[in-house]
Order: structure tokens, then C-alpha cells, then sequence
């Protein structure tokens, strides 16, 4: 099974409006998602999906950021600080 990411959005009520709280990126072999959805160990708030290329997971990271401008959520880095994948190939 080849490589995915996995993009996890938590958010937090802010009289009664949802906010973007924090992202979080993460490599995966898990299959791919077309609708966002909600983890099972995580709360009601918190969505995710899974992208079979890092550039789209990094376009709907962009959107989220553009939907919720407002957002004190500061962008993810791959795997904990990883930011590029076979950066010698």
C-alpha cells in the first residue's frame, strides 16, 4: 500500500461559532477519504482526512487556513518535523 497523509483539524467553540484550533500532518498507509471524518479517539471537534499526495494535503491545509482566517492555529510540519519526504530523490 503506498504512502498517504492525513490531515487532523481540531476546533474549538467560540460562542458558538466553530474556530480552528490547531492542524496536525501525519504520513499514513491508511487508504484514502473523500469526505472529512471524526476520529475515533478524539472528540466531536476534531475532523480529519486522508490525502493520497502531499500537495493536496497541503491545499486543503490552505483552505482550512483561508475558511478560518481568524484562526490562531499555526501551520503543521509533517511528522514532527519532518518536512520533506525523500528529500534525495
Amino acid at each position: 500500500m503506498s504512502l498517504h497523509f492525513q490531515v487532523y483539524a481540531e476546533f474549538t467553540l467560540t460562542k458558538g461559532k466553530p474556530q480552528l484550533g490547531s492542524m496536525s500532518i501525519s504520513s499514513t498507509r491508511a487508504g484514502c477519504t473523500r469526505l472529512p471524518f471524526y476520529p475515533f479517539d478524539y472528540s466531536l471537534l476534531t475532523i480529519s482526512r486522508i490525502f493520497p499526495t502531499l500537495k493536496k494535503a497541503h491545499s486543503y491545509i490552505a483552505y482550512l487556513q483561508g475558511l478560518y482566517s481568524d484562526s490562531p492555529a499555526p501551520p503543521p510540519v509533517l511528522d514532527g518535523g519532518q518536512k520533506d519526504l525523500f528529500s534525495e530523490v
